[in-house]
């Protein structure tokens, strides 16, 4: 009877510190992809200030696809359809509200 006690005990320890560790590893990589993103939104933004659309277009594809689905990866979703349309302008409001949205 005791044995059956303690085995319950650590059998839930074990899935508890499985469960615990299991969600601390998906939020450090959250937070990575999120910082992928981040810095891929800003080289974006630089290649549109610059007037280099094409480099613009690739760092958004970029940052689509470290994205989790969300807003945020629509925003980005929407800049790509905004420049590929040549609205510039647009695609920099999107990039900015994805941004914003990372925060």
């Amino acid at each position: 009877m005791v044995q059956t006690i303690r085995l319950a005990i650590a059998m839930a320890v074990l899935f508890g510190m499985t469960g615990i560790i299991a969600s601390n590893i998906g939020s450090v990589a959250f937070a990575q992809d999120t910082e992928t993103a981040n810095k891929q939104l800003e080289e974006a933004m630089k290649a549109l200030d610059s007037g280099d659309n094409a480099a613009a277009e690739g760092d958004l594809q970029e940052a689509n696809q470290s994205l989790p689905e969300g807003q945020a990866q629509t925003e980005v979703g929407e800049a790509m359809t905004a420049l590929q349309a040549g609205n510039v302008t647009g695609a920099m409001t999107d990039i900015q509200t994805a941004q914003a949205l990372l925060q």
